[in-house]
């Protein structure tokens, strides 16, 4: 338990627990844990907890030599820690292993915050503990705490509602409740939420007592039991309760908790009367007394039943022959559960503490009350003053202790010692990878019966048989052990890196690559490995989307605005070329694009008659895949054409049959007028046509519905149409035609005529004279803005808003639909209109 100067010295300014918190003589190069007695300490979980006592330190010289232990006293008031998964070895430096908590915020200086003190217990369960009872150095400089207070430490939340942040912090004992008291014995019991405080000495007048040097001012024994109820968080419970049933309090009992009957049992074994460590000569004030009444607290047993709250005594056979005092004892039930056996460890009589230290281990078997000594250890390896816990079921841990004074000065092969339940034997070293269940020691079922698993037969206390009938009772009914957790096995973390002891074993991996290189490659390859199947995966969905469709990586992005109305025209969502073609495979005509009226006004429609009759319209190639969002449709572009365009509804035509193709030119804005080889139908009624002839004209609003002569639907053809309307539709002539939405039903078409006002049934219409695009200084943006249509009257003369545009149309007759935008109407196939 060495460390070299360097080490020590820098982690004492930093963490103080890796070395001796002051008093560093000169030429000390180290120091070494020498011994440390009467620590408070208990098991949370995974973690050994260890609080106080006289911890003294030999110093190691620059010659080599040692010097004298010396006491630093823990100037900082530190709690010690040990992890259950840290393996070590018993001779190694274990502060390379321990860490600290401050007790006081900060790492700040014990004085009258939370001093430190010799004796006493920590109580708790799996989630906090509270410091109670000890004894402590009187100081003038500092006040003292108030006698209500105590210290506790939350590491974990449990219950309702609760919200913990590890740390300190002082609570308060109830009025009946003293913590000035020193030299008892603790238990704890977690799966029952309680904790105990089990006899001890105080003052004359149970005020607050103190050290004189090594020797404290205690001299009166306690006859009490202090119950701590922690079943509520953050309000636990304190109450005092007298000892009964005649057993009689001592000093340093050991107490341990035991999964007997309905809450459990308590067992008090060993401790003594006139103990050695509270007179001022260091010896027994009456020995002879002590030597009479100490070893019955060995050979009859106090048992105290939790749940009834009564006290019990029982006899036991084949047990030591002297008191013993300052020991530690564990319990290690059979796996069975057939037999608690409780291990008893070190100790001495309590009469002189230059009397041999015992290295023996007992075993008190339960309920058979059989003592069997099963270790007789070794000379000068004893100690007292230590405590004692199982972190795995096979293996006692020993912690701390001092020696007797006839031996050496410091305790024989370290602070920590392990011995193994199993062989019977001390052990060298703790690997938290290795561990058994319990096995029961031969010479012990040899006498209890059964294996070493369990299976005792000898069930009630032999010779003497039970000497209390209702704690057969106890005995008889079973513990619910499902309410006791085990929070092994532990993980083994491996060495500790600050530790300099060649000792400490060490984990061969069978080469020199490091150790974090492997986790860490693996990690490396497969961000690699899920980057590439990413990667993979967006390429092959691209390449899938090119194959559909071959032109996308050539148009690039697209409006998909113009995608859908390229869509419901019936045309490829790529624009191409205007180019017609003649029925018997004659050359492409290309139409002109624009054409002039006789008054020099520019027009976007092509002229007729300037086009062969068998021209076939603008239209999509009908075997050109439709588009991937619509190929669930089962309609090709020349289908969607013919069932949901205004050239489905032509008056009978056809887009199977070429002999009823329109010759169409199209640009962009503009109306489109179509032709028909055969005679178009008359105009419904409802939509009769001023002008005759059943010819119609489209809207030129791209977003406008078809107008026809029935119901708002277009009519397809000018065959009807005489010669000077043929010209007016070409715009050859003097005066344009403009078409007019109206509301209620089909659509009026305004007369021919110069004059810029004519009279409808539906009111005054006045228009303006052609249609040709916007001239950069015209308001509107297009073609449809740059037409001005004011309707005056509608109907009975009512008056329109102003402006009117852009009108509602009508939907066969149905009244408005404001905001509608479609193009098309739908039908079944046989012409009947889905949207009635």
């Amino acid at each position: 338990m060495k460390y070299s100067w360097l080490t020590g010295a820098a982690l004492a300014i930093v963490a103080p627990a890796l070395a001796q918190q002051g008093r560093w003589i000169k030429d000390q190069v180290n120091a070494t844990m020498c011994y440390w007695e009467q620590p408070r300490a208990m098991v949370m979980r995974d973690t050994l907890y260890i609080d106080g006592g006289a911890l003294w330190w030999r110093p190691g010289m620059i010659d080599g030599s040692y010097g004298q232990p010396t006491n630093d006293g823990n100037p900082l008031s530190l709690v010690y820690r040990l992890n259950f998964s840290h393996p070590f070895n018993t001779t190694q430096n274990i502060s390379a292993i321990l860490d600290t908590l401050s007790k006081t915020g900060g790492g700040g200086a014990g004085n009258n915050i939370a001093p430190t003190y010799l004796d006493g217990a920590m109580l708790g369960n799996d989630a906090e503990w509270f410091l109670y009872g000890g004894v402590t150095r009187k100081t003038d400089a500092f006040e003292q705490r108030p006698s209500t207070d105590i210290l506790e430490y939350e590491a974990f939340a449990y219950g309702v509602d609760n919200l913990v942040t590890p740390g300190f912090l002082f609570r308060s004992l109830t009025a009946n409740v003293t913590r000035y008291l020193a030299y008892g014995a603790g238990a704890n019991a977690p799966s029952e939420n309680k904790a105990w405080y089990f006899s001890g000495m105080h003052s004359p007048t149970f005020e607050e007592f103190f050290t004189v040097g090594a020797r404290p001012a205690a001299t009166n024994v306690s006859n009490t039991l202090i119950t701590l109820d922690m079943t509520r968080q953050g309000f636990e419970r304190w109450t005092n309760d007298t000892l009964t049933g005649g057993v009689q309090g001592r000093a340093n009992p050991e107490l341990v908790w035991v999964p007997v009957g309905k809450q459990g049992i308590l067992v008090a074994i060993g401790g003594v009367v006139y103990p050695d460590f509270l007179d001022t000569s260091a010896k027994s004030p009456n020995k002879t007394g002590s030597e009479s009444e100490s070893p019955k607290f060995l050979s009859t047993i106090d048992i105290y039943d939790v749940a009834s709250k009564n006290w019990y005594q029982q006899e036991t056979t084949g047990g030591p022959s002297t008191g013993l005092t300052r020991g530690c004892a564990v319990v290690a039930p059979a796996q069975d559960n057939s037999s608690f056996n409780i291990y008893w460890y070190g100790g001495y009589s309590g009469i002189s503490g230059t009397d041999p230290f015992s290295d023996e281990v007992w075993v008190l078997s339960l309920p058979s009350f059989v003592w069997k000594r099963i270790s007789e250890g070794k000379p000068g390896h004893g100690r007292a003053g230590h405590k004692c816990f199982l972190p795995y079921p096979d293996q006692l841990m020993v912690v701390g202790g001092y020696p007797s004074k006839s031996t050496s000065n410091c305790v024989d092969g370290g602070i920590i010692q392990f011995f193994n339940l199993n062989t019977n034997s001390w052990q060298t070293s703790y690997d938290p990878a290795t561990w058994s269940k319990y096995e029961v020691p031969e010479a012990l079922y040899k006498v209890i019966g059964g294996s070493k698993t369990g299976a005792a037969t000898m069930t009630t206390p032999t010779p003497s048989g039970w000497t209390n009938g209702d704690l057969s009772k106890v005995f008889a009914s079973p513990y619910p052990y499902s309410k006791i957790k085990a929070y092994y096995p532990y993980p083994s973390v491996g060495p500790d890196k600050n530790a300099t002891n060649p000792n400490l074993p060490q984990k061969d991996n069978g080469s020199g690559v490091p150790k974090f290189l492997p986790p860490l490659l693996g990690v490396i390859c497969g961000l690699m490995l899920v980057t590439a199947i990413a990667v993979g995966i967006l390429l092959y969905r691209r390449r899938n989307l090119i194959k559909k469709n071959p032109n996308q990586s050539e148009r690039g992005s697209e409006d998909p605005g113009n995608r859908i109305i390229s869509w419901i025209r019936g045309q490829p969502t790529e624009k191409a070329a205007t180019t017609t073609t003649s029925d018997e495979g004659g050359p492409p005509h290309t139409p002109p694009m624009s054409m002039s009226t006789p008054d020099g006004r520019p027009t976007p429609h092509s002229e007729p008659s300037e086009l062969p009759d068998s021209m076939v319209a603008e239209l999509g190639d009908t075997s050109t895949p439709l588009p991937a969002e619509l190929s669930e449709t089962g309609l090709t572009p020349a289908e969607i054409v013919q069932r949901h365009s205004h050239f489905a509804h032509g008056g009978g035509n056809s887009l199977n049959n070429p002999s009823q193709y329109s010759n169409v030119t199209q640009t962009d804005h503009a109306s489109t007028v179509s032709r028909s080889t055969g005679a178009n139908p008359p105009a419904a009624a409802g939509g009769a046509v001023a002008g005759g002839g059943g010819s119609t004209v489209s809207d030129p609003r791209p977003d406008s519905p078809p107008l026809g002569a029935a119901g708002g639907r277009g009519a397809s053809g000018v065959s009807g149409v005489s010669e000077g309307d043929r010209q007016h539709l070409r715009q050859v002539s003097d005066t344009t035609v403009e078409s007019v939405a109206l509301r209620g039903g089909g659509l009026q078409s305004a007369p021919v005529s110069p004059e810029p006002e004519q009279s409808s049934v539906f009111g005054t219409l006045t228009t303006t004279p052609g249609i040709s695009p916007p001239s950069p200084a015209a308001d509107a943006e297009d073609y449809l803005s740059a037409r001005r249509i004011t309707e005056t009257s509608m109907g009975q003369g009512s008056p329109l808003p102003s402006p009117p545009l852009p009108l509602p149309l009508p939907q066969g007759g149905r009244g408005e639909v404001p905001g509608r935008k479609s193009a098309f109407y739908e039908h079944d196939g046989d012409g009947t209109d889905l949207n009635k």
